[in-house]
């Protein structure tokens, strides 16, 4: 009889450790292979918030960019040109593809810039096989200002805007290529790992440290990346172009305390937009005429000029 129990204690405990590996397994993988949205899907959700200006997109003419990743497949974006040597380059959110970034190119090419929206790795018509929010991501970013560079010239001046998991991108991308000369962070997160135990409680009303260190470990082993080392607030001390950061009040995603630690950490030559009742994504739906005379203001400040807002 004791013998028959040891038999039952084991399987128990093998059973346990078969689902708990298969947890672990699971978890890492909805971080590192989120479901992304189609090119119709998303447009409807622009579509729904009120955002997306189809008949100002629709006067435009936009070349197709297919350009190599450092990791070996292939980034699709469009650049929509106009006469003059500002760009700016708008990285969407996770889940999201070129139309997360769409909906902000009015804002830009109205005064006068160049507007590249593009897909991450792992999101619309680029390649990659997972998604490190940042990781990996920045430097598939620098190719696109690599390739800005080499064809107009040293001499323009490249800005970003990220929303999301795209203002992750666009800091941690400022830390490594100094000819950024500023940047519009939207609903950002402040560190990876601090995101990922706040999810962690709220999918599975587990606060443990512990646990979310096993999942890193799947993690690295499937994406050979950390999350410890996803964090844009230990980047800004180091930054001293100007950003500008923006944050929606309500969001519950990510909340906006995140925000304000970023920018307590940024030195100098920051600037902060808060906006009352807004949710996650939602800053520009909120008060679109706000949010485009704030970033115009901005703007102002970056070039030392007057008229962009006119």
């Amino acid at each position: 009889m004791e013998f028959s129990w040891i038999w039952i204690v084991l399987i128990l405990v093998l059973v346990f450790i078969l689902w708990f590996v298969a947890f672990l397994s699971k978890y890492a993988n909805r971080v590192i292979y989120p479901t992304t949205k189609s090119y119709e899907r998303a447009r409807e959700i622009e579509l729904e918030d009120g955002v997306l200006d189809e008949s100002y997109l629709d006067g435009l003419e936009f070349e197709t960019l297919k350009l190599k990743s450092p990791y070996g497949y292939q980034l699709y974006g469009r650049l929509y040109p106009n006469d003059s040597d500002r760009y700016i380059i708008i990285v969407h959110g996770i889940t999201m593809n070129i139309y997360g970034g769409l909906k902000y190119l009015p804002i830009f090419h109205k005064r006068g810039f160049n507007v590249i929206v593009y897909d991450q790795r792992n999101h619309g018509e680029s390649g990659g096989t997972n998604t490190t929010y940042g990781h990996f991501e920045k430097w598939d970013l620098k190719v696109i200002t690599d390739y800005l560079h080499g064809r107009f010239g040293e001499e323009i001046s490249v800005g970003l805007h990220g929303e999301s998991m795209g203002s992750s991108v666009a800091i941690l991308n400022m830390a490594i290529d100094p000819r950024i000369d500023f940047a519009i962070s939207d609903c950002g997160f402040s560190d990876l790992s601090e995101l990922m135990l706040r999810q962690l409680i709220l999918n599975t009303k587990i606060n443990s440290k512990k646990l979310l260190a096993l999942i890193n470990l799947v993690v690295r082993r499937k994406a050979g990346f950390s999350i410890e080392d996803v964090s844009p607030v230990r980047e800004l001390p180091s930054i001293i172009r100007p950003i500008l950061f923006i944050h929606g009040e309500a969001d519950d995603y990510i909340p906006v305390k995140m925000t304000r630690s970023m920018f307590s950490f940024k030195l100098d030559r920051k600037f902060l937009y808060l906006v009352p009742n807004a949710g996650h994504r939602r800053s520009y739906s909120a008060d679109k005429r706000e949010y485009e005379k704030v970033i115009c203001e901005f703007l102002n400040q970056v070039y030392y000029e007057k008229g962009l807002c006119d």
